[in-house]
């Protein structure tokens, strides 16, 4: 077993061949555009609101509730306040 945390900061807190787990720095109206990941990714709010953007899906996140995305699923974000988020892309067998 192994423990890490986040930053603060943005960056990759664990890398390996299989998995990157991501701290996620956003500050309030900041946008992400479009784009996709060749991953599954699950998105875990660490603090602030976020509005989480897809084909057929815009939720607001925060600390409690996730997203999970299966590979090459378009996606936008949008800091509704200043957030923090783990991002967690795997290649699942």
């Amino acid at each position: 077993m192994e423990r890490y945390e986040g930053t603060g900061k943005i960056g990759h807190i664990f890398q390996s061949e299989n998995q990157v787990i991501t701290n996620l720095v956003m500050e309030k109206g900041k946008t992400i555009p479009t784009h996709d990941a060749p991953y599954t990714v699950v998105v875990v709010p660490v603090k602030g609101k976020i509005v989480f953007s897809g084909e057929n899906f815009k939720e607001e996140i925060y600390p409690g509730a996730i997203v999970r995305m299966q590979p090459n699923e378009p996606h936008s974000l949008y800091a509704l306040e200043d957030s923090e988020l783990m991002v967690i892309k795997s290649t699942l067998a």
